[in-house]
């Protein structure tokens, strides 16, 4: 709940209180007059005192218990009658006055149009200054009133107007003195050694109203519990108090901040630890809520068991209503745990479970974890559970698991089951991207058999949530298991998780641990976080693996690896370890990848190897760095070393190796003298060697650049082949030539196994059937400078237009594309070989127009149709009696009805009938 949010519920609230309040006062206000010889603010606005304030209403009963007896000439405060204007009619309001005329200070409440709330005048005469005790140490109530002003202090306020400045100083403190107790004695119950409530006003600061509880004690166990797990001890908490501010500023909220407030605070029973304490405020319809809440952890003295609760606690209202004001004791009631947990050890076997509640209070979200040891086997299990409630979708997600006991179920060459498990879910879907972010950060464990599930309840719920959030309709279901080898050394847990139905997700997720030489005290420890997906309908295959968590000898090692297989109008090929060469442009879809990467050296000399591996489709690429940092105070020394190399073979084989070097010696962040290189090599025909070199002292520099080439031009090419041999004979292949059936066919005819026969090998056709023509030699309608690899003058190939054998032409409609290899065709750059698609759509031919088909000759063709009918077994045969005992003649002779009139379906069907059931209960299906 947020502090002004409360602010703003407890303000209305007051607001309409005393508007009730003032508005129940108007038969002993019509009778009053104003008063003469008043001063500024109050001269025809304050009305004769008041001689009676009826009973029946809350916030005129609180006066009365603060101020005594407000109508009579013994206490400081005295009730008069207001009016807001000295005009015949006007609303008439209660004003609380402090002294005489001529120096009085007033407080007047005017109950104002329905639903507007009152307006509140303060009036304070200049010099007046008044200081005040009511009550005593015997009194239920103490409180004091000190009010001064300098000079005239007339004050107007109402619900929402803006703040005005106060032109004097105010400070009321009212004290509650005594025990006060709200619940049963026996059950759960708050006490208080007393409260304080005051307002401070003055013109240099907001305006602050203050709450303070002192000695505030919760008892949330009933005493009976409390006896079982203490041997006799108390139920109640430890004493402490509690302070509430409320401003404009800051909202209603405890003084250290937040409507939440944590105090270290203990239960003093022998059998129960207090985890935590906290107080929160809320609200209701009816004013505010106090919820005292308690995180224990109870074990009982007699029994095997520990239990921990979360969330145990109160709800203590505080209604601000014309029948009450204050702590509503009928409606204290025990708060149900937001978390509860249990543990049991017995011998050889144990085990714990928690349940605890998700999101705000009445939501309907629960968690749960299990974990039971039975020696041979050990069985976690994780649940989320949403509720019908508010409009909510019912939905669950259970995680499972079951861990066997070392060596585990052995497989053979080393390789154990080490556990199985799946998940399943319910109106849930799959959140790829939070998912990929969980895995790829190294917690893959939240979710791939987590340990200690009781213990961690918070974080899988947390996870599980997020990866796996509400959605209507949709099933989530992945199988997981983890498989070891050589006994604890390699690790591996996996899981496929489908999000159903369609479009249906799938997605891998795995965690590898190799731990070497022994995963307790490893020399070698490398975790891998996988995360994948496959898509059927492209196809695509996608993994990528993180390393995190993962030494050598102590030495952090850390980096990522991709792959991706693509088919589809983006076909792509792409394996790294480590990312790419700095002139590759990714494709589509592939993220950018941290290089492999290890830090060596310690505060004083630093050591960092970089390295990576790439290979796609059409090239190889490979690099290191090495960078060396030993300084102290930015003096010592610098440098580097690295190797780029990326190697391409379409159209021809070439490679390019970029070496870079560089050392400085540097003092106090200046660098007194370096050397660098930065050469590159490209070949093989021809050669090219370009590159620059540096020396630098002090304040001379010397560079030398050079760029050199050698080596002949590459041997003319073998000629390419003639296309157009090659492009008749595939356009005159029988599987260039395809009839297509109409997309969106529905037809009630069925083909015999000829017609079908005849129809698959292009015999026939059907009438409405669209003729495809298409070839993969060479794409159509685009310029082509290459053909099988090798180069060709520039050159377009186009399908004329199909003729009939009357010689006019066949109209076409529709392009026709396959997938070409655009190395294949085009003569690209080195760039763009490495930034172009695997392959492309390209035109390879027409569809004709279905509208000049010849048909075949005409034939009469048997239309007729069979009706059949299907009898479930347990119905009997014969002539059907009915309920009168008269038979029904002709019921079963069907083998006449040949020599009768015709016979329709429907009637034969109830003919039907009557031969297999008595009339009235009959049940039959008819297939036509």
């Amino acid at each position: 709940m947020d502090p002004n949010t409360l602010l703003t519920k407890a303000a209305s609230l007051l607001w309409g209180l005393a508007d009730d309040a003032v508005g129940s006062l108007a038969n002993p206000l019509a009778g009053l007059s104003a008063l003469d010889g008043e001063g500024e603010g109050l001269q025809g606005r304050l009305l004769e005192p008041l001689t009676d304030l009826p009973d029946g209403h809350a916030l005129l009963g609180l006066l009365r218990d603060l101020f005594g007896d407000v109508t009579s000439d013994t206490g400081p405060v005295h009730a008069h009658g207001w009016q807001r204007a000295p005009a015949p009619g006007s609303t008439r309001g209660l004003a609380l006055v402090l002294g005489a005329t001529g120096s009085r200070a007033v407080l007047a409440i005017t109950p104002g149009p329905d639903g507007q709330g009152p307006t509140v005048d303060v009036v304070v005469a200049p010099g007046a200054a008044f200081n005040h005790t009511l009550g005593d140490a015997g009194s239920d109530w103490l409180v004091t009133l000190d009010v001064r002003s300098d000079q005239l202090w007339n004050a107007t306020y109402s619900p929402g107007s803006a703040p005005v400045p106060p032109a004097g100083t105010a400070t009321i403190t009212a004290t509650r003195q005594g025990e006060l107790t709200g619940g049963p004695a026996e059950g759960p119950h708050v006490s208080t050694d007393g409260i304080a409530v005051g307002i401070a006003v003055t013109p240099d600061a907001p305006v602050v109203a203050t709450l303070g509880v002192d000695d505030f004690q919760v008892a949330v166990l009933p005493s009976a519990l409390g006896s079982f797990l203490g041997d006799g001890g108390g139920a109640t908490t430890e004493k402490t108090d509690l302070r509430i501010e409320a401003s404009r500023a800051d909202g209603l909220r405890f003084k250290e901040g937040g409507v939440r407030l944590q105090r270290p605070v203990n239960i003093s029973l022998p059998g129960v630890t207090t985890r935590s304490f906290a107080v929160e405020l809320d609200q209701d319809e009816n004013g505010l809520l106090l919820r005292p809440t308690l995180s224990v952890l109870a074990k009982p003295p007699v029994l095997p068991l520990t239990a921990a609760l979360d969330g145990l606690g109160l709800e203590v209202p505080v209604n601000l209503l014309g029948d009450g004001i204050g702590i509503d004791t009928d409606r204290i009631a025990a708060a149900f745990p937001t978390g509860m947990a249990l543990g049991l050890q017995l011998g050889a076997v144990g085990g714990g479970g928690a349940v605890q509640q998700r999101g705000a209070p009445g939501g309907g979200a629960y968690a749960g974890a299990l974990d039971i040891d039975l020696g041979f086997v050990r069985v976690q299990a994780f649940g989320l559970l949403q509720l019908p409630v508010d409009g909510k979708q019912l939905s669950f997600l259970v995680l499972l698991g079951a861990e066997f006991g070392y060596p585990g179920i052995q497989l053979g060459f080393g390789f154990a089951l080490d556990a199985v498990g799946g998940l399943v879910g319910l109106n849930r879907r799959v959140d790829e991207n939070r998912l990929r972010d969980l895995v790829l950060a190294g917690n893959a464990d939240r979710i791939l058999f987590p340990g200690n599930v009781v213990a961690r309840a918070d974080e899988i719920a947390g996870s599980l949530e997020a990866c796996f959030p509400v959605a209507r309709d949709r099933f989530v279901v992945g199988p997981m298991l983890r498989i070891t080898w050589g006994g604890r050394i390699v690790s591996l847990s996996a899981a496929l998780v489908m999000d159903l139905p369609a479009p249906v997700r799938t997605l891998l997720l795995g965690r590898l641990l190799v731990a070497v030489p022994d995963p307790v005290l490893p020399l070698v420890r490398i975790q891998a976080n996988v995360f994948g997906s496959i898509d059927p309908s492209v196809p695509a295959v996608e993994l990528l693996a993180t390393l995190t968590g993962s030494t050598i000898v102590g030495t952090p090692v850390s980096g990522e690896c991709y792959l991706l297989f693509r088919g589809g109008r983006d076909a792509a090929f792409v394996l790294s370890a480590g990312g790419f060469h700095p002139r590759f442009v990714r494709p589509p879809g592939v993220p950018a990848l941290r290089r492999l990467a290890m830090e060596l050296g310690g505060p004083v000399l630093r050591l960092r190897a970089e390295a990576y591996l790439a290979l796609t489709s059409n090239s190889l690429q490979f690099g290191a760095q090495l960078s060396l940092d030993a300084t102290i105070a930015g003096c010592g020394v610098e440098g580097y070393l690295g190797l780029d190399a990326l190697f391409v073979w379409e159209p021809t084989l070439s490679f390019a190796v970029h070496i870079f070097a560089g050392v400085a010696v540097l003092a106090f962040g200046e660098r007194l003298a370096s050397v660098g290189l930065d050469f590159t090599l490209e070949g093989p025909a021809p050669w090219h060697a370009f590159g620059t070199g540096s020396i630098s002292v002090l304040f001379w520099d010397v560079s030398l650049d050079f760029d050199e080439r050698w080596g002949d031009d590459p041997a003319l090419a073998q000629k390419a082949e003639d296309i157009l041999p090659l492009l008749r004979d595939a356009l005159t292949r029988p599987d260039a030539w395809t009839a297509e059936p109409p997309a969106a066919q529905r037809s009630g005819v069925r083909f015999t196994e000829g017609a079908n026969a005849a129809l698959a090998k292009g015999d026939v056709a059907l009438p409405d059937a669209t003729f495809r023509l298409s070839q993969r030699v060479v794409p159509l309608d685009t310029p082509v400078q290459r053909f099988h690899r090798l180069g060709v003058p520039a050159q377009s190939w186009q399908l004329t237009p199909v003729e009939r054998a009357s010689g006019a032409r066949l109209p076409t409609f529709g392009p026709v594309t396959e997938r070409f290899v655009p190395g294949e065709y085009f003569a690209l750059t080195d760039e763009q070989q490495l930034t172009s698609n695997a392959f492309e759509d390209l035109p390879s031919g027409v569809r004709l127009a279905g509208d000049d088909v010849r048909p075949g000759e005409r034939h009469l063709v048997d239309d007729g149709y069979e009706t059949g009918y299907k009898v479930e077994p347990e119905w009997f045969t014969g002539f059907a009696v009915p309920d009168d005992g008269k038979p029904l003649p002709g019921a079963g002779l069907f083998a006449l009805e040949s020599f009768a009139r015709p016979v329709g379906a429907a009637e034969r069907a109830d003919r039907w009938r009557a031969a297999q059931r008595p009339m009235g209960t009959t049940r039959v299906e008819i297939h036509t």
